[in-house]
């Protein structure tokens, strides 16, 4: 795990390498490789050094502080190879520099690799930048992001000499990929997630945090997965290593930065208490600290560095910091993460905070889904003196964290002295109570207490917002709990109140959208969550996240938008954590959508980070969907898996209509004996009498796919039930079925295909094939040839997902070198004669590679390759 292989520094780090080699062996003068400290300046310089020394002589030179005190210090090493006193004239060093460098490469070219060009002394800069501008050598350089960065470097960058190339911070895969390599194995996506945000995608800080969370436990291997199981703490390694950063700050330097460490930030007012502004002015072009906002702010750059000195400041100098500061800070001129840090620093300190800052924190952790710090807040008051608000924070908290039946003790403990007349608090409270109540049988009737809140409304009736909270949570109550027709019409018309804030209106979105997939009306569903825009523009705090991605990403599979769900889960690929389906970090999301694709690998590969995180800490009881996933795609290799459908139940907790529909159709899917079919008409008949059309029809659809006419006879009734493309697709496969139409079943497949539903285009194209197996007219023929390249293309999507080199892995050495030369060579005689084979050999040979590959031919070989 502590390998200081550059190798493992730069994952993320091709392209760059690529195009810095590609260009020094093109003949450019090289490059400045910019970034902050530990981004991997350096790892690229020694890789590019590695890819190219047979190509250059290369020469390093470093920078440091202590060389940079003394002229040419930097270039002490090449000096040693002129006469002495050659300094003292600089034509006469540079001309005996280019001798020297000239003498001992031959007819080589010179590449000198400067690490910390920022740190280089002015002579030697100058000396280099003559070098270069003769074009005696090339250059790459590293050097950090600030002001420190001499003008004749910029200078050369500035006129095109040095190409400008910023390493940007690891992205969440990137930085899954990396702790993949120090670990060893497989990581959750959740840890992935975690550590990225926690090192923010700094390799140096990956490479520091890993190994430690694995000595302190926090990290665990759990089934071969390496799964988050406790907050991350920040000692050790990187402690230290930030610890030499603050030992070279002045001490009015390092207190401010202590101090906003614990404080997250502070205003440029207060912060002028401490140091002086040209003092601050030095901290922000050493890019510690940055200013920005109105009025200013000052915090640290970089939210890594400042938990890890926050974690390593002794108590007694954090009490110490705490008497400086707390006289200058206003708690009530915080909010969110500042109000969350200064609140919890004064509570270690052992000082007391009133109840009306300990609501704002906890108010401010739920909002930001940290239950644990809401709960830690809440708790310092006694059970007592909590007020109403401060127990709807309590009872948030615990409802974030999945423990529902906490929750209700709590509520049942402070239920004597609710006050309805407080609506602000006692509105939602009671409304937690409905959904706990929802999910956890035993636990009350959620109809009578949603009834009894509506009873409760002020004659002058509820502020908007509570009113809406109300509609919400009855329509939810209705859709989750398999009344759909109870919905109320209110629904539909928040999302447009310009009265409601609009993190509420985007919730109501998403509600109303999901209720009118799961009832049929799919181009209405589709027109809601279009009007939403994409998904970086939500209105969503992490608070409330989860929920509304989920109803979203249901509402586009209950659609048969398969295309517009993988949109959806890509687009928050870049922001790290996927929101839907809380819990397993969106690992769910990825495999409930690969396993309707019929991409059983991907489906296996996010199930194994999924269910190792799941089975260490599930909030939403998302575990028994996951395990029916796992079934439902080694189906194959464990028949025995069929009678799993009635053990993967949630025990003690009730899933929501959408989910326990997933539950169900991949239970019945599992099950490989002649009993599937019926289960699947039966299922669809029980949707449909409920009012649920699309999951109606997509347990129906299941069943044509299985050839049932009598299941295709069904769907032709229930499918003018449900609007959208999809359903008239599925018509057409089930009307294909029953009149033996080969046209019409192809016509469904290319649909089928465009939607991301590749199972379903498999099959339709399949048997249309079938259909057209014996025909001999020209005409047949040739929508035999369609519908064999939709199956084919259909079998791409589901088993080649990775790139040009993953589907090489599928063949040997020999079929992968065949491969490439069927997609570049003309002839099928050229690629014998130069393998020296025959060309009925080679054909035999492309044939096993078209069938391994699902493929027809060499046109759609390239398609894949090329």
């Amino acid at each position: 795990m502590e390998s200081s292989s550059p190798v493992v520094e730069l994952i993320g780090r091709d392209e760059v390498l690529d195009g810095l080699c590609a260009d020094l062996i093109a003949g450019r003068p090289g490059a400045v490789i910019l970034g902050g400290a530990g981004v991997g300046k350096t790892a690229v310089l020694r890789a590019v050094a590695d890819r190219l020394q047979e190509n250059f002589r290369i020469v390093p030179v470093r920078g440091t502080a202590i060389s940079a005190r003394t002229p040419y210090g930097a270039l002490a090493f090449l000096l040693s190879y002129v006469p002495e006193g050659a300094e003292q004239d600089p034509l006469q060093l540079l001309q005996e520099l280019n001798r020297s460098l000239s003498s001992r490469t031959g007819q080589g070219r010179v590449l000198v690799l400067v690490d910390n060009a920022d740190r280089l002394d002015r002579f030697s800069i100058m000396v280099l930048s003559q070098l270069l501008r003769r074009g005696n050598i090339a250059v790459l350089a590293t050097a950090s992001r600030h002001s420190e960065i001499s003008e004749e470097l910029v200078r050369l960058w500035s006129e095109g000499l040095l190409e400008r190339v910023e390493l940007d911070p690891l992205t969440e895969r990137e930085t899954r990929l990396l702790m993949q390599q120090l670990l060893g194995g497989q990581v959750s996506s959740l840890a992935a997630g975690t550590m990225w945000r926690e090192s923010e995608g700094n390799p140096l800080l990956v490479r520091l945090l890993t190994p430690a969370q694995v000595h302190h436990g926090t990290l665990a291997l759990r089934d071969a997965v390496w799964v988050r199981i406790a907050a991350f703490v920040h000692t050790g390694e990187v402690s230290e290593v930030l610890g030499k950063v603050l030992g070279r700050l002045g001490t009015a330097e390092r207190r401010l930065v202590e101090i906003l460490a614990q404080c997250v930030s502070l205003p440029l007012s207060s912060v002028l208490a401490f140091l002086p502004a040209s003092r601050v002015d030095a901290l922000e072009e050493q890019q510690i600290i940055s200013v920005a906002g109105s009025p200013a702010a000052v915090r640290l750059r970089g939210r890594a560095p400042g938990t890890v000195i926050a974690e390593s400041i002794p108590p007694g100098r954090k009490r110490k910091l705490w008497e400086d500061t707390s006289a200058l800070v206003n708690a009530e001129d915080l909010d969110g993460e500042e109000l969350m840090a200064y609140v919890g620093w004064t509570l270690s300190c052992g000082e007391e905070v009133p109840p009306a800052e300990i609501l704002r924190a906890a108010r401010a952790a739920n909002r930001r889904a940290d239950p644990a710090a809401a709960l830690r807040f809440v708790r310092t008051v006694p059970r007592d003196r909590r007020s109403q608000e401060l127990v709807l924070e309590e009872v948030r908290a615990l409802h974030l964290a999945g423990h529902l039946p906490e929750a209700v003790r709590v509520l049942q403990d402070a239920e004597p002295q609710l006050v309805p007349q407080e609506r602000s608090s006692y509105v939602p409270l009671m409304l937690l109570h409905v959904r706990t109540q929802a999910r956890l049988p035993g636990s009350g009737d959620p109809l009578q207490t949603l009834a009894a809140v509506e009873v409760s409304c002020p004659a002058e009736g509820e502020h908007p917002e509570l009113e809406a909270a109300v509609v919400m949570a009855r329509s939810a109550l209705a859709a989750d709990g398999g009344c759909v027709r109870d919905v109320p019409d209110r629904l539909a018309e928040l999302a447009g109140d310009s009265a409601l804030t609009p993190f509420t209106r985007m919730e109501a979105a998403a509600l109303h959208a999901h209720v009118l997939a799961l009832t049929g009306r799919n181009s209405e569903a589709l027109q809601v969550l279009k009007r939403l825009g994409p998904p970086e523009n939500y209105a969503v705090h992490p608070g409330n996240a989860g929920e509304v991605c989920t109803r979203i990403f249901d509402a586009y599979i209950l659609t048969g938008e398969l295309g517009l769900a993988a949109d959806f889960v890509r687009s928050f690929d870049d922001l790290g954590v996927r929101p839907s389906y809380q819990g397993a970090a969106g690992e769910l999301a990825v495999a409930v959508l690969a396993a309707w694709q019929g991409q059983d690998r991907a489906a296996r590969d996010a199930l194994a980070g999924a269910m190792a995180q799941l089975r260490f800490d599930d909030p939403q009881d998302m575990l028994p969907l996951a395990r029916v996933l796992s079934a439902y795609v080694r189906r194959e290799q464990h028949p025995e898996a069929a009678g799993l459908p009635g053990q993967q139940k949630a025990a003690g907790r009730r899933p929501g209509y959408a989910k326990d529909f997933l539950l169900r159709y991949f239970s019945v899917l599992t099950d490989t004996t002649d009993d599937a079919v019926p289960r699947l008409r039966a299922e669809a008949g029980s949707a449909r009498a409920a009012g649920y059309a699309a999951p109606a029809l997509l347990f129906l659809s299941a069943a044509v796919r299985k050839g049932d006419r009598q299941a295709a006879a069904e769907v032709l009734s229930t499918a003018r039930e449900v609007s959208g493309r999809f359903s008239e697709l599925v018509a057409d496969f089930a009307a294909g079925i029953l009149r033996d139409d080969p046209a019409l079943l192809v016509t469904a497949a290319k649909g089928f295909n465009d939607r991301g539903h590749y199972l379903l285009a498999r099959d339709a194209a399949q048997a249309a094939e079938d259909r057209l197996a014996n025909g001999s007219s020209a005409e047949r023929k040739k929508l035999a040839r369609t519908a064999r390249a939709l199956v084919n293309a259909s079998l791409r999507r589901m088993h080649h997902l990775g790139s040009r080199a993953e589907t090489l892995a599928i063949l040997s050495q020999f079929e992968a070198d065949l491969a490439q030369r069927a997609v570049t060579i003309a002839t099928t005689t050229q690629i014998a004669r130069e393998l020296n084979l025959s060309p009925r050999t080679v054909e035999w040979h492309l044939g096993k590679i078209f069938a391994k590959l699902h493929v027809s031919g060499r046109s759609e070989l390239a398609e894949i390759l090329v």
